[in-house]
């Protein structure tokens, strides 16, 4: 499911006026069509399953728009206001949802009235814009609930008739018009405050019966305001009816995430460690207004969630880069999500080929004959590997009977630490042991989430017992995420040398920022390699070093416990490595072109 937020900036027809009736508040015949192309061209763009759009005037000519691009499920929850003594001049627009998905119910906000105890709400008060909220049937996720909304701008409330005598002098009345503004700027804030806890009560008391939810729109502040917290939630609570957290009950918490909504730019696993695109100039200053929250189950941190965001994009490169007026185009970027199922749909078919027919490939194999052989590979292996877990949930006790109970189960806790000499035994024994991820974690929950990997698979190869290999905590910290040297290169700096010179003067950093492994353990990690990159068809890694990789595992031929290793992985996970049998098997698959040529949609290794 794909959605976004398209603040349209004064969709207004031709021969209509917005606020004043000015020549640059209307369009022009031809400005209208170059208005209605460009913003038609945005949506192809954006290709979204659900639109959610705001500054909607001409509600009728938005409707025909969309329903051309297939979007045949329409609705508003107001109508624009007029001028009472001129029907041409529009003073309120409304927000609009459009969808490819059928609706299953619309509704409109109810305000608990018991908050006026609380909050000063009038029984007046109103929304400055209402907002929409619709359950939309989505094929792939059920029922998903959508709120569609445009905040109290940060526009004063002032008096604009407001006129003074010829005789009050100049400074009197700029210091009047600045009281009058500090005054208007609260009335505001009010104003989009309340709006936003009352949304806020409204999406609480939904959440029960729909917890897929989903919240987006112009909130017209940015992420970290009163406003916007007001709204997701998300400030630490340390106690709770003056019970400090350590002594709340098991599982309380729970109940803290399922209630809170959750900015989707912030939990994008892709997103990490990158700047936050804009939505909007103000004085030429670039700031976040328009949101996309969604509940936690949709969260993909939510290791119960039912569906989760994968992709967050802003399309803004009108607002600064092209010099055309927003009146053609708008002032506002467009605000795209995507948000995928955590259960497979097609639970009929064998894993391995759900893996290699999803939709959405970044790259196709040109040779039918490779995608068999690897799916032989994986037939061989004992399928792809998933878990209900991710790592990151794992608790000692589940990495212990996971990975580390092979060295003492099996009395092998004299193997060295993949990059140091020290055994596993004596790193258990000082606490200094960790697990190494070959390939790393970061890149693995990041490319597989891009490439829509149900999490289950994704979990799998997270917590793959093939990709993981002990380590010593202080050399696994300093390798991190640093990818492996293939040129021979030597060590400049190697970690902690002057501590322990045999156990780390062959392993760190080479000039290139790359981590060097030590000659004894490339064949571990070639096998570790090969066996991710065929059986989660990784295609953006190492794959230019493919024939060094074969070359270590051929030449560092599997010793005694990873043999060991292998057949204790099969009997308590059921999976296999293939480049980890005895010597005749595991030169078939590592002398096998059309598998390995696979990888790399190209000509046939040499």
């Amino acid at each position: 499911m794909k959605l976004a937020t398209i603040n349209l900036y004064q969709f207004a027809e031709q021969g209509f006026y917005w606020y004043e009736k000015k020549d640059r508040n209307c369009y022009q015949s031809r400005e209208w069509k170059k208005k209605r192309r460009w913003v038609a061209a945005q949506i192809q763009a954006l290709d979204a399953d659900v639109l959610g759009f705001q500054e909607v005037f001409s509600v009728d000519a938005l409707k025909t728009l969309v329903t051309q691009l297939g979007y045949h499920h329409f609705i508003t929850a107001d109508t624009p206001k007029t001028d009472p003594d001129d029907d041409s001049m529009f003073l309120s627009p409304v927000v609009a949802l459009a969808s490819r998905f059928p609706f299953k119910s619309s509704r409109h906000l109810s305000i608990d009235r018991e908050l006026n105890h609380s909050l000063p709400i009038a029984e007046d008060f109103k929304f400055s814009r209402r907002p929409v909220c619709v359950t939309i049937e989505t094929p792939d996720l059920g029922d998903v609930m959508v709120y569609v909304v445009h905040l109290k701008s940060k526009r004063p409330v002032v008096d604009d008739t407001l006129a003074y005598s010829e005789e009050t002098p100049w400074a009197e009345r700029l210091r009047d018009t600045l009281l009058l503004r500090s005054q208007g700027d609260i009335l505001s804030m009010i104003q989009r405050g309340l709006e936003s806890t009352l949304l806020y009560h409204d999406i609480i008391d939904q959440l029960a019966s729909t917890p897929q939810l989903v919240v987006m729109g112009d909130l017209n502040d940015q992420e970290l305001s009163s406003s916007v917290q007001a709204l997701t939630q998300q400030q630490m609570i340390y106690e709770v009816g003056g019970i400090e957290e350590e002594s709340w009950p098991e599982g309380a918490k729970k109940a803290l995430h399922d209630h809170r909504l959750y900015d989707c730019f912030e939990i994008t696993p892709a997103l990490r460690a990158q700047a936050r695109p804009y939505t909007h100039l103000h004085r030429g200053k670039p700031i976040v207004l328009d949101h996309i929250l969604v509940s936690n189950a949709l969260n993909p941190r939510n290791n119960e969630a039912t569906g989760e965001v994968c992709d967050y994009r802003v399309l803004n490169h009108h607002i600064r880069h092209d010099n055309i007026d927003n009146k053609l185009q708008s002032d506002h970027g467009f605000v795209y999500v995507e948000i995928m199922p955590c259960k497979l749909s097609t639970a009929a078919q064998p894993i391995a080929r759900r893996i290699t027919t999803r939709p959405n490939r970044i790259w196709t194999k040109q040779a039918t004959a490779s995608e068999l052989e690897r799916l032989r590979f994986i037939e061989i292996a004992g399928g792809v590997y998933q878990s209900h877990k991710s790592y990151r949930q794992f608790k000692s006790q589940d990495k212990w009977k996971h990975f580390w109970a092979f060295f003492f189960d099996t009395n092998h806790g004299w193997v060295k630490s993949i990059y140091g000499s020290i055994p596993v035994s004596t790193l258990v024994q000082k606490k200094r042991h960790t697990i190494e991820h070959v390939i790393p974690r970061s890149f693995l929950q990041e490319y597989l989430i891009r490439k829509r990997i149900p999490r289950s698979i994704r979990f799998g190869a997270e917590t793959n017992p093939f990709n993981l290999l002990p380590a010593d905590r202080t050399l696994n910290s300093h390798r991190s995420s640093f990818q492996f040297d293939f040129n021979g290169d030597k060590v400049v700096r190697p970690e902690k040398i002057h501590l322990n010179p045999d156990a780390y003067a062959s392993t760190g950093i080479d000039p290139d920022d790359e981590w060097v492994v030590p000659e004894r353990s490339r064949g571990d990690i070639a096998r570790a390699i090969l066996y991710m990159l065929l059986v989660y068809e990784i295609d953006e890694l190492y794959l230019d070093h493919l024939e060094t990789l074969v070359h270590w595992a051929k030449v560092d031929v599997p010793s005694e416990w990873e043999l060991a290793y292998n057949d204790w992985v099969l009997e308590h996970h059921g999976i296999r490595n293939p480049f980890i049998d005895k010597d005749v098997q595991r030169m078939i698959w590592l002398n096998d072109e059309a598998l390995l040529s696979g990888l790399l949609c190209q000509e046939p290794l040499k």
